[in-house]
């Protein structure tokens, strides 16, 4: 089984709508509605797939600065026509908002990815967004999976 991850993204849905959708430059950004700590604005876990081979187990978590995890996602088998996957998370709570989150990304339990993702305060949908927000995708020593 094989598998090469295109994207990993961590954004706030309604940010997402109001920069007219996904791009290479789309804010890695997670919203509080009403300061810290709180409730963020729902939010969206994006994920693509390419060179799917087989099927493999996808799992996720996201982790704050100091290594905590704050939400684990619910595993998912992966096809090669599932392509983009994603995770919509509603009522998610962070102690504190910081440019050091990390969406952590494991293939058949061994981690390929870390994503870094910044929480801020903004459930006004204004908020000061540091330049690491935008960050890409970091993967980790082995960025693909095979058995």
């Amino acid at each position: 089984m094989g598998a090469t991850l295109r994207y990993a993204k961590v954004v706030d849905r309604d940010h997402l709508q109001e920069h007219g959708g996904l791009s290479p430059g789309t804010d890695n950004l997670v919203l509080l509605r009403d300061g810290e700590p709180g409730v963020a604005r729902d939010f969206l876990v994006l994920r693509a797939w390419d060179d799917v081979e087989g099927a493999f187990e996808e799992t996720w978590r996201l982790e704050d600065p100091y290594g905590q995890v704050v939400y684990t996602g619910t595993p998912r088998t992966v096809l090669a026509e599932d392509g983009d996957l994603f995770d919509e998370l509603q009522g998610v709570r962070f102690e504190f908002g910081d440019s050091g989150f990390q969406l952590v990304l494991e293939v058949d339990a061994r981690e390929v990815a870390r994503t870094d993702f910044t929480v801020a305060v903004g459930g006004n949908g204004v908020a000061t967004v540091p330049e690491s927000a935008g960050a890409d995708t970091t993967p980790s020593e082995q960025p693909s999976s095979s058995s």
